[in-house]
C-alpha cells in the first residue's frame, strides 16, 4: 500500500503497521479535502452570474465544469435545480427566455439549454422593440413600450387588416368623350350616348316582335 502513496505520504504512514488504521486515517483525510472542494464548488456555483452583454456560452460552459464536479464529489444535483441555478445567474435580458421556458414546461438537458441560450442569444442582445408574433393564427406587431406604464403594446399588424375602399377617380374638365366630342366627362357618362343607346335597344326590340 505504501509503495502507491506519493514520498510525502509515505514518510507519514511509514511506522503505521496496522492496514485498517492507514486506510482509516486516509479516509477521513480525503474525506475532508473533499467537504472543503465541495463547499467552494457549491458556494462558487451560488455566486457566479453572468455580467450584462458578456457571452453567454463560456459562462454555461464554467457552470456545468461545477455541476460536473459536484457529481465528482459525491453529491449530485438534478437536472432541474441544475437549470435553474443556471437561470438565476442570468441577467435580467433574459427573462423573456426563463418565462418562455417555464410556460412550457421545457425539460432539455444542460447540454441543449446550452444550446438554446446561444441561439437565442442574439436576439435578446438586439433587443429590437418591433418583433412579429403568432397570436391566435394572426399576425401581431409588438410596439415599444409606453413611457407612461412601461408595458408594451401589442396591435394587429396593419399589413392584415382590412383595406379600406378606395374611390375611383372621375373624369376631369380636361376628358373628351369619343361619342359627342364634349368635354368633361366620358362615352359611358355621356347623355348622348345614353339617349341613343336606349333608342337602340327600343328600336330593337320592336323590330324582333312577332310578324302578323
Amino acid at each position: 500500500m505504501l509503495a502507491t502513496m506519493n514520498s510525502d505520504l509515505q514518510k507519514q504512514y511509514e511506522n503505521v503497521e496496522s492496514p485498517i488504521e492507514m486506510i482509516t486515517s486516509l479516509k477521513g483525510m480525503f474525506q475532508e479535502q473533499a467537504r472543503t472542494e465541495r463547499y467552494q464548488t457549491v458556494k462558487t456555483l451560488i455566486e457566479c452570474k453572468l455580467p450584462k452583454d458578456s457571452p453567454v456560452s463560456p459562462h454555461v460552459i464554467k457552470m456545468m465544469d461545477y455541476i460536473d464536479n459536484l457529481a465528482k464529489l459525491d453529491c449530485p444535483i438534478s437536472q432541474e435545480l441544475a437549470t435553474d441555478l443556471i437561470f438565476q445567474s442570468l441577467p435580467s435580458s433574459y427573462d423573456q427566455f426563463v418565462m418562455n421556458y417555464n410556460m412550457n414546461n421545457l425539460t432539455k438537458t444542460l447540454t441543449e439549454l446550452h444550446g438554446m441560450l446561444k441561439s437565442a442569444e442574439p436576439n435578446i442582445k438586439k433587443d429590437t422593440p418591433n418583433v412579429l408574433m403568432v397570436q391566435g393564427g394572426k399576425k401581431f406587431k409588438k410596439q415599444g413600450k409606453n413611457k407612461g406604464n412601461g408595458k408594451a403594446i401589442w396591435v394587429e399588424n396593419p399589413s392584415k387588416s382590412d383595406p379600406s375602399p378606395k374611390s375611383k377617380p372621375g373624369p376631369s374638365g380636361k376628358d373628351k368623350c369619343h361619342y359627342c366630342n364634349g368635354f368633361g366627362h366620358w362615352k359611358r357618362n355621356c347623355n348622348k350616348y345614353l339617349e341613343d343607346l336606349k333608342k337602340k335597344k327600343t328600336f330593337e326590340t320592336s323590330s324582333s316582335g312577332p310578324k302578323q
